[in-house]
């Protein structure tokens, strides 16, 4: 429920606080007074546009401020985004400053305008004569008739958004491997000559670290013979003999060691450096004639290390990136080899996927069309009340061949006013009078589901007068028991089924135009009523016939 509403400079209102108490809320007042202004209001509130024009002349700031009752799932819906709910009381404030820039909050918090149409679009329906509202719009009326789906019967649509989400996935990976495959069947010679290029030099990883090496060896081959025959000679054939000096030295401290712990323990270290000189020796006598100075094999080293460097610069920097890439391109040319099997099986994974898409959107169709039934009889019973005795309506049902989500259906709201005339789609109807009777008949039926606390009847009662407007505002009051109305109207039939009324007046003020809002005591809504009925020729016999009206 909207409890209160304070609005800031909005056009030719400066300020403005109101109470609405529940039920039937009637807003009168003459032609052009500023009911539509106050509607304005309570649309920035639910999240629609804002523009220059609504900013009063003169102010630096436009606010619209109301406070709601929420649902418990409107609770749970804030808590998720972060928006605390204290007493399960929503309070909303849009605000425009004079530079353009506009601003919502929740509670406090702000909100981006998608948030707010989201948070305030299960508490706020707004129903005009000439406003674009969900009613119309034949992309909606499928989503209509689903509100009446059970909890079983809502599984199976949950089931086709799933089987289609499968679907599409299927879908999607089949294009992308179609991509691939044509990727890779314009590249199909080049990576066969890669291929082969790569494995007919049979690489290994290191190797080239490796060969490195051995041409470092090879190349100076005659170098490195001649430092180690000149190391070997010094220390076993030089002019002093590093061998023979050790073995002496070694032999006096071995007959030493007999006579001392120093003397022992001298003997231990050089007899170790003994050995370890003698080893070394064979060590560089085993290399020296280890080495080969072989030119056929420098040849044969220097062509494999050109191979694989030709193949760093294609490839690689080094061999295993080399390798990472043959691997790469040999799963490419499998990768063409297998599509074939790959696309089969995706092929095959649709077609189960498509029947059984078809078995539950007949399910669900079949479903919709008992449902669609039922909402005809009502919708007709409906307009008979309102004296459209004539009027006929169906729901179109089509088949639509593409899968889709929301199952086979492609629906639509058709209605023949009057008698003679061809069906045609709702938003087609043209008469003003007819239009507001077929909407309320629609917000009548589809109120039992939609669980939208806040309506707002924008002049509902256009086009239409006498016995037929006196059923409107039975309808708006029978609605308006088991949620709030906000009803904008001239009709003084509609204004006296109301349990508040509001008279909306515009003043000349200090040369400025100004809009006011007056909740109207009961004498006061006897008088207004009476305007209502007989303008400024209001007599005493049309107060009484005003007092009657509030009677009921």
């Amino acid at each position: 429920m909207l409890r209160e509403l304070r609005i800031e400079n909005l056009a030719i209102i400066d300020k403005l606080e109101l109470e609405f108490q529940d039920k039937l809320i009637a807003l009168t007042g003459e032609t052009g007074a500023g009911k539509s202004i106050i509607l304005a209001g309570i649309n920035l509130l639910i999240g629609e546009k804002t523009n220059m024009e609504m900013l009063r002349d003169g102010a630096d700031y436009l606010l619209a401020e109301g406070v709601f009752d929420a649902d418990e799932n409107q609770v749970k819906e804030l808590t998720e985004m972060g928006i605390d709910v204290e007493n399960n009381e929503i309070i909303v404030q849009r605000r425009m400053e004079s530079n353009g820039r506009g601003k919502a909050f929740v509670n406090g918090r702000r909100v981006p305008m998608s948030n707010l149409k989201e948070i305030m679009g299960t508490l706020v329906d707004i129903v005009g004569q000439h406003s674009h509202q969900m009613l119309l719009h034949k992309v909606n009326h499928i989503k209509l008739i689903d509100r009446f789906l059970n909890k079983d019967e809502n599984l199976i649509k949950e089931k086709i958004v799933n089987i289609v989400s499968n679907y599409e996935e299927i879908q999607r990976l089949l294009v992308q491997l179609s991509e691939t495959r044509n990727s890779i069947k314009e590249k199909k010679d080049l990576y066969e000559y890669q291929l082969t290029e790569i494995e007919e030099v049979n690489l290994s990883e290191n190797e080239d670290e490796e060969l490195e090496e051995e041409y470092k060896i090879l190349f100076n081959a005659g170098k490195i013979t001649e430092k180690l025959k000149n190391s070997y000679y010094s220390i076993s054939d030089g002019e002093i003999n590093v061998t023979s000096l050790l073995h002496s030295v070694k032999k006096n401290m071995e007959y030493l060691s007999q006579y001392g712990k120093d003397y022992e323990t001298i003997f231990e270290k050089i007899e170790k450096i003994y050995y370890e000189v003698e080893e070394l020796t064979y060590s560089i006598e085993n290399i020296q004639d280890n080495i080969d100075v072989d030119e056929y094999r420098l040849n044969a080293v220097v062509d494999r290390l050109d191979k694989i460097n030709s193949l760093k610069k294609k490839y690689g920097d080094d061999i295993s990136e080399i390798l990472k890439y043959r691997e790469k391109i040999r799963k490419e040319l499998d990768l063409l080899d297998e599509s074939d099997f790959e696309e089969k099986k995706y092929k095959k994974n649709m077609e189960e996927l498509l029947k059984k898409y078809r078995e539950e959107a007949t399910k669900l169709s079949a479903i919709r069309k008992a449902k669609a039934k039922m909402i005809e009889e009502k919708l007709v019973s409906e307009l008979i009340y309102l004296n459209m005795k004539d009027a006929r309506f169906e729901v179109d049902f089509k088949i639509d061949e593409k899968i889709s989500r929301t199952g086979m259906d492609i629906v639509e709201f058709m209605i023949a006013p009057n008698l003679g005339q061809d069906m045609k789609p709702l938003a087609k109807v043209v008469s003003g009078g007819e239009m507001s009777r077929i909407m309320l008949a629609l917000k009548v039926i589809f109120s039992t589901v939609d669980n939208v606390p806040i309506l707002v009847f924008d002049e509902i009662d256009t086009g239409v007068g006498g016995e037929t407007v006196k059923k409107i505002a039975d309808k708006l009051y029978d609605i308006g028991e088991n949620a709030q109305i906000i009803c904008i109207t001239h009709s003084p039939a509609i204004a006296a089924k109301a349990s508040q009324q509001f008279y909306i007046e515009k003043k000349n003020i200090d040369g400025k135009t100004i809009a006011t809002v007056k909740n109207l005591n009961p004498d006061e809504r006897v008088d207004e009523i009476a305007r209502m009925l007989a303008g400024n020729n209001v007599s005493e016999s049309v107060r009484n016939y005003a007092k009657d009206l509030l009677k009921g």
